[in-house]
């Protein structure tokens, strides 16, 4: 089995949550028993994250069919996928006010103008706040100017 790269072919760090690290060395643990389990079978030379117990890699249409199974349980919309999860973070991160250019990186865009584009549905909507942050700016920028002339 081959390993696809990123498409820039170029690596990408990306920040975990520490929520997600925590899940991750848990996940670990449980991979250490199948290391156990399966001694020198184990294809421990892989160090794969996510793998078969075996350590063997997962095939992508056993993830999806995994995943697609899960969504269901949960009653979510036909068709929703691993992309909708990808697409759900990023529209989340830019509605709460994560600069566009962060979640664009994050996401690995290769530029600004893509993530605005696929994401404006996120972006709209943030007049209200950006009326409200005028008027802060606006009250501080009054008050320092009044300031100044008391002195």
């Amino acid at each position: 089995m081959a390993f696809k790269g990123t498409k820039t072919e170029r690596p990408r760090d990306v920040k975990v949550p520490v929520s997600a690290l925590a899940a991750l060395e848990e996940h670990r643990k449980r991979q250490e028993e199948f290391r156990e389990q399966f001694g020198p079978d184990y294809r421990a030379e892989l160090d794969l994250i996510f793998a078969n117990p075996d350590g063997t890699p997962l095939r992508p249409n056993s993830v999806s069919s995994v995943v697609s199974l899960l969504f269901r349980r949960l009653g979510l919309p036909k068709g929703a996928s691993l992309h909708s999860l990808r697409h759900s973070h990023g529209s989340h991160l830019l509605a709460d006010g994560v600069p566009l250019p962060v979640v664009s990186e994050r996401l690995g865009h290769s530029s600004v103008r893509t993530t605005a584009e696929v994401y404006a549905h996120a972006i709209r909507g943030q007049d209200d706040e950006a009326a409200l942050r005028w008027d802060e700016f606006q009250r501080r920028g009054t008050g320092d100017r009044a300031e100044r002339k008391l002195q």
